[in-house]
């Protein structure tokens, strides 16, 4: 048995084999935790996506006073592919750069798989945790709404070219609720709505524009103010004033009943002018003038006074401040609500400056902007709003508007 084993210990014709077979399970080793690694991955990515989705519809509820806690976990059921334990959802997040910040929600949940190989070398399965904290952020300020909450809100067609410097929003559901077709352009920044954003071409906006689809409804920036057709003075200082081509005349404020028409040269004294019935019509040779002016549209029952501005009107308006009027602070054009889609149209001319807001909470807009139209400061609130032309808004407005809320917000995975 000795002499066997000698010849045993030299004998060298098996190794390769005995190499192959630790190679072989080494590299069979080696590809096992490759798979569960993969896998692993997976499930991390896969439950990472589930909790930003339930971040994001937190903050969107959040952000609307819903229950964001029931629309988080909701999400999160929906969709979770694997097996998962919450750990938790706050808000404000516990954690963090957002800690304590009541427009954002954190959540966070873990999720652990046994894998048949390395279930093999582990005593308990790998827990894979993940984290995710959305919020409701500002990306700039809007200048154009448009708050009727169906149908088009805001459509822009034909040869339209206006630079607004701000951002566009629509509080419309509708699929189309930003429809920028043709050849048009709109220079805005973000395009914002609660519905669908169609944009038939590249050309159609600015490369690098913020389209925020299916995004959050916004409130009317002016509600707040609770703004009514002043009742004084109740007696008509015109009715059915007019202007001729060859006139030249001051007006000062009060009531002109049954309309207002100016074919000629006109200057407004400061102050707020009430339209009660017929219309405001700036025909097309007109010049009108003046600083610290409101006009205001109302009318008796249905029957709400309009604006109507003609192409080639010359028009250089803008509202007081509230240093001036405090009730009628920044509004320009003002039409009461009782005109429930109540057409107006503004039609730039060869030089039409308007500063100020035009507020129109019920009313239709077409604005028809002008080759030279450059106002500095422009708000259009509007029920539902149709853009031609060209023109241009530098949005440069004063700090009296600091007081409305502008925002253009978008709700994002910030963590």
């Amino acid at each position: 048995m000795t002499g066997l084993l000698q010849k045993l210990k030299s004998d060298t014709s098996g190794n390769v084999l005995v190499i192959a077979g630790a190679g072989t399970m080494a590299m069979v080793g080696a590809a096992g935790i490759g798979v569960d690694t993969v896998k692993w991955y997976l499930w991390k990515r896969q439950m990472q996506q589930a909790v930003d989705s339930s971040a994001l519809a937190g903050a969107l509820n959040q952000s609307q006073g819903a229950g964001w806690k029931t629309a988080a976990e909701s999400e999160l059921k929906r969709t979770a592919n694997t097996a998962y334990s919450i750990v938790s959802m706050t808000n404000p997040p516990t954690s963090g750069s957002w800690k304590d910040n009541t427009l954002a929600v954190e959540v966070v949940a873990t999720t652990t798989q046994r894998l048949p190989f390395s279930s093999l070398f582990l005593n308990a399965a790998p827990s894979i945790r993940v984290r995710s904290v959305a919020a409701s952020i500002n990306d700039g300020e809007n200048c154009v709404y448009a708050l009727a909450p169906s149908g088009k809100g805001v459509d822009v067609g034909g040869d339209a070219d206006l630079d607004f410097g701000c951002g566009v929003i629509s509080n419309s559901a509708f699929n189309a609720s930003v429809d920028i077709t043709g050849s048009s352009k709109l220079r805005a920044n973000p395009i914002s709505a609660r519905g669908g954003i169609n944009v038939g071409n590249n050309d159609n906006i600015d490369p690098g524009t913020t389209l925020i689809p299916y995004g959050q409804p916004v409130t009317d920036p002016l509600a707040s103010r609770m703004l009514q057709p002043p009742a004084s003075p109740a007696s008509c200082l015109f009715n059915n004033k007019a202007v001729k081509p060859s006139e030249t005349v001051t007006l000062v404020p009060g009531r002109y009943c049954n309309g207002l028409t100016i074919r000629g040269t006109v200057h407004f004294d400061p102050g707020v002018y009430i339209i009660d019935g017929g219309g405001l019509k700036l025909n097309s040779q007109a010049e009108v003038t003046g600083t610290d002016v409101t006009f205001v549209l109302t009318g008796p029952g249905s029957k709400i006074a309009t604006l109507d501005i003609s192409a080639g009107a010359e028009v250089d308006l803008a509202a007081p401040d509230s240093s001036v009027d405090a009730t009628w602070a920044n509004i320009l054009f003002y039409q009461d609500p009782a005109a429930f889609t109540t057409g107006n149209t503004i039609n730039g001319g060869a030089d039409m400056l308007l500063d100020g807001i035009v507020y129109f909470p019920m009313g239709e807009m077409k604005f028809n902007g002008g080759s030279n139209h450059d106002s500095k400061c422009l708000m259009l609130v509007t029920y539902r709003i149709e853009m031609t032309g060209s023109g241009k808004v530098r949005n440069q407005c004063s700090s009296d508007y600091d007081d409305y809320d502008r925002a253009a917000r978008v709700i994002r995975v910030v963590e």
